[in-house]
């Protein structure tokens, strides 16, 4: 009762403001501002590019409480994101159904993050939060012929505040729900008048646990992120800058809390106690597991030149090294014993250099490119496994407390990676209305696995039992040529109409959790997959107050990697005793769907704006064991409708300052959320809600706002482990967070 009571009374607030209303903030508020952006690495306002693209500027992201990554999910159509299952900075992204939910070395992400220029080749610590954005720009679909590094699916593009001659401060600190306790600070100014600007900016992100474990007492799904970022720009000539960029964060956080989703009648066996009930709470867990932390530490630093060769043309030259580890821990039973228990170490370098060349004429606009990317990741995977003798058919049932097999083991290894690419988008103004826009990228990819998988007879895996499930060596490359053609009519400056196709690449690899006693094919390559894309839009906007963009795609989406959990029988009994985490190329599948986003401004002081989206997904083909389970199967993370609704009012109120109270609604149908096709685990439609009231007040440089998530206390899961079909009755369900209220104080100037 008290949760409901806190979200009416803050819902009931947002009704009563327009009685304390006074003047509408401006005369000119409702005409709706453009907003520039570079997703064709040129500057273009969105109405004018022929792709399917959504913009956050930073305006928009204070006024909405969007915080991080995850919040971009209710404003960009058919986009899923959200911490990977059992993580709190590890980052799973779908765009258009396209997607990779695995997070193991080696692995290629289906959408591509970007902090500024520079891709992020591994997930670990990409769920960013949004510390001196200037905006964040989302494209969909098949993104090849823009960026060297192919992005499959789409790309998610984060953009930094650049260092500016004028001194600027801007210090945050939020308070709220679950102790929360925030704090950013941001400095901007000249170092060397009209020479070296510089940037920094600082967050510290805090919060105590969701839920707890019961066994321990310690936290769990707490939050506890530390990250930095320095910028310096040299004004090297009037044509020529030189920007050096570094960051760093450390994610310090407890292991994320679970629901256990199924009785497991294996603990019975261990001191003949019943086997725990299914949770009634969303994140609390007895786990035994004596590994209790999921860290992540990443840093990295970029330099790019930037240089305007002439009128027309322009260069960048962007250098860039990342470096990432992270020590995690699971227990996927969430109980006492160590029935399933996995803790990890992993690792992750990168270097790349990029170079672009810009090209704008009267007709012709275009960008080339060479990427260039020598990576390496890799790690160890320790599992814990108890089975009782019972389940393997080897002791009566009825022994109980009966005899346990334990079972350790270590899958480690590394995988390199190295990427060279030539890309190139050029469009051609060949009449007064239309536009001609091509583009190709050539790209050849090689890989090389070390893998070594080994059993150990004591849980310190210091002993070698002399069981080897995988130990080889493999390389291999692939080469790909991703075209990309569109035609768009322009009638006028408020409408424009395109068609494109264009297909996309991600490379195939290596699955460093094989098992060649078992499945001697666990050795081999998989796949690269491919995205071929067709599109027809339209973007029109209507007497300056209303903006609208349409866009019905239809994708053929082919060799569709997919991580999937197979049981072994390590001992040839005819029981599993055992698991490992097998990858395959499912076969192929269709995914269409139609887009819609819209902001209107009905009148001074109003706003109201969304998107929807429908997606329609099938597999055509799903091998498995040569039988084709295609009509069994569902794609992963695909609501057939998603929508979402935003409303906004802005006051002059009471003297004080300008008021905005802006509400959030949406909505997702349901969902599959693991690729091993969970009964138990499908999430069924649902909606959130949102708010936030923000106050500038006059004649000062403070800014306050009451944010509020998840007003309703809607328990939804957003991922999970399904392990029944490996002969474990083990599932388990990570859920989103629960209402959150926050008070946050802004200073700037």
């Amino acid at each position: 009762m008290h949760k409901l009571r806190t979200s009416v009374t803050l819902l009931a607030g947002l009704c009563a403001l327009p009685t304390q209303a006074e003047q509408p903030v401006s005369e000119q508020d409702n005409v709706i501002e453009k907003i520039q952006v570079t997703a064709r690495k040129r500057s273009e306002t969105m109405q004018d590019i022929p792709l399917a693209v959504s913009a956050l500027d930073k305006t928009t992201i204070e006024r909405n409480a969007i915080n991080n990554l995850v919040d971009l999910q209710s404003q960009v159509p058919s986009l899923s994101i959200y911490a990977a299952r059992g993580t709190s900075s590890t980052a799973t992204v779908y765009i258009r159904g396209v997607g990779q939910s695995d997070p193991l070395w080696g692995v290629e992400p289906g959408v591509g993050i970007y902090l500024d220029d520079v891709y992020l080749a591994r997930p670990q610590g990409a769920l960013l939060d949004l510390l001196d954005v200037e905006r964040v720009e989302v494209l969909r679909g098949p993104q090849g012929t823009l960026y060297g590094r192919n992005t499959v699916g789409g790309a998610v593009k984060y953009i930094t505040r650049q260092p500016q001659d004028s001194l600027s401060l801007k210090a945050d600190v939020a308070m709220g729900s679950y102790g929360q306790i925030d704090g950013k600070l941001a400095a901007s100014g000249s170092l060397l008048p009209d020479t070296l600007l510089g940037s920094i900016a600082v967050g510290s992100f805090n919060r105590d646990g969701f839920g707890e474990n019961r066994l321990t007492g310690k936290d769990v799904s707490n939050k506890d992120i530390l990250t930095a970022r320095a910028s310096l720009l040299w004004l090297a000539s009037d044509d020529t800058t030189l920007t050096l960029a570094l960051d760093k964060t450390r994610d310090n956080a407890n292991v994320r809390g679970a629901r256990r989703m199924l009785e497991n009648g294996f603990e019975l066996y261990f001191e003949g106690q019943p086997p725990l009930p299914v949770s009634t709470d969303r994140y609390d867990v007895d786990n035994g597991m004596t590994l209790d932390k999921n860290i992540t530490n990443s840093q990295g630093a970029s330099l790019t030149l930037a240089w305007d060769i002439d009128n027309s043309w322009s260069m960048k030259a962007v250098t860039a090294w990342r470096d990432g580890d992270t020590q995690g821990a699971i227990d996927f039973d969430t109980g006492p014993y160590p029935i399933a228990d996995v803790d990890a170490d992993y690792f992750d370098r990168q270097l790349s250099q990029e170079l672009q060349f810009n090209y704008s004429g009267d007709e012709w606009q275009a960008v080339f490119g060479l990427y260039l990317m020598e990576a390496e990741a890799g790690g160890q995977i320790r599992n814990r496994f108890a089975l009782p003798f019972a389940a393997l058919g080897l002791a009566p049932p009825t022994l109980i407390p009966g005899p346990i097999y334990y079972q350790y083991g270590v899958s480690g290894g590394q995988v390199d990676t190295r990427t060279v690419a030539l890309y190139g988008d050029a469009s051609w103004q060949f009449s007064e209305l239309w536009r001609l826009s091509m583009g190709l990228r050539a790209g050849r990819e090689s890989k090389t696995a070390q893998v070594l998988n080994q059993g150990f007879s004591d849980d310190n895996f210091t002993q070698p039992n002399g069981l080897v499930s995988a130990d080889f060596t493999n390389k291999e490359s692939w080469s790909d040529f991703s075209p990309r053609l569109a035609l768009d009519y322009q009638p006028n400056a408020d409408l424009l109409i395109y068609g494109s196709v264009a297909k996309g690449f991600k490379s195939g690899g290596f699955n460093v959790r094989a098992n060649t006693l078992q499945v001697p094919d666990s050795a081999e390559a998989y796949d690269p997959e491919s995205v071929l894309t067709y599109e027809l839009g339209i973007k029109p906007t209507l007497f300056n107050q209303l903006q609208l963009s349409l866009a019905l795609f239809h994708s053929q989406y082919k060799d569709i990697q997919l991580s999937i959990f197979t049981g072994v029988d390590s001992d040839n009994d005819g029981n599993n005793d055992g698991f490992f985490g097998d990858f395959t190329n499912a076969g192929k599948g269709r995914i269409r769907g139609v887009e819609f986003e819209y902001l209107w401004t009905p009148a001074k002081g109003w706003r109201v704006w969304g998107n929807a989206a429908y997606l329609d997904a099938s597999y055509q083909e799903y091998l498995s064991g040569g039988i084709n389970l295609a009509k069994q199967k569902e794609f992963t993370d695909v609501p057939e409708l998603a929508f979402s609704l935003n409303l906004q009012k802005r006051w002059n109120w009471k003297d004080m300052g300008e008021l905005s109270a802006s509400l959030n609604y949406q909505w997702r149908d349901e969902v599959q959320p693991v690729t091993n096709q969970s009964a138990l685990l499908k999430q069924p439609a649902f909606g959130l809600l949102n708010a936030t009231l923000l106050l500038n007040l006059d004649n000062s440089n403070w800014r306050l706002a009451l944010e509020g998530k998840n007003l309703t206390d809607k328990e939804y899961r957003t991922t999970g482990y399904d392990l029944t079909d490996s002969g474990f009755p083990i599932v388990t369900g990570y859920y989103g967070d629960p209402r959150t209220l926050t008070l946050r104080a802004t200073y700037q100037f």
